[in-house]
């Protein structure tokens, strides 16, 4: 009997995390820029994972780029701080811009304030980033 109660209570706790774990990823900015990250099925997927990695200076934005933009890529991954937010962005927008290519525009609270992330003319080409616009990355 005293086996039962603690299988019981060992069920119980397993549960209990589970529950606490899967609240907190349903809030975690981390787990929601790790989603667009490794989410390209599609050239619109690939541009926000593009524009999220480049927000947070994630290793995976060299394996989104055409081989030959590394150094351009290896300069703003030395020069760019990370840019991370305390909850969920209130906007992440990726679309079709006027110029060619794609648009992907953030706006988070920051840890300093709130923050705004925008890449333009992100263009893609057999499912690889070949160039990208100006990157905007400022707080207010």
């Amino acid at each position: 009997m005293k086996n039962r109660g603690k299988l019981l209570l060992l069920v119980l706790g397993i549960v209990a995390f589970a529950c606490g774990l899967s609240i907190w990823a349903g809030y975690s900015p981390v787990v929601y820029d790790y989603e667009y990250i490794y989410d390209r099925d599609t050239e619109q997927d690939l541009a926000s994972a593009f524009a999220t990695a480049l927000r947070i200076n994630h290793p995976q934005a060299y394996d989104m780029i055409d081989p030959a933009l590394k150094p351009r890529l290896d300069e703003w991954m030395n020069t760019h701080q990370r840019m991370k937010c305390k909850d969920k962005p209130e906007a992440f927008m990726v679309g079709r811009s006027t110029n060619p290519g794609w648009e992907a525009g953030l706006v988070c609270l920051g840890y300093t304030g709130p923050r705004h992330f925008q890449i333009d003319s992100i263009i893609i080409n057999d499912m690889r980033v070949v160039d990208w616009g100006e990157v905007i990355d400022e707080g207010w």
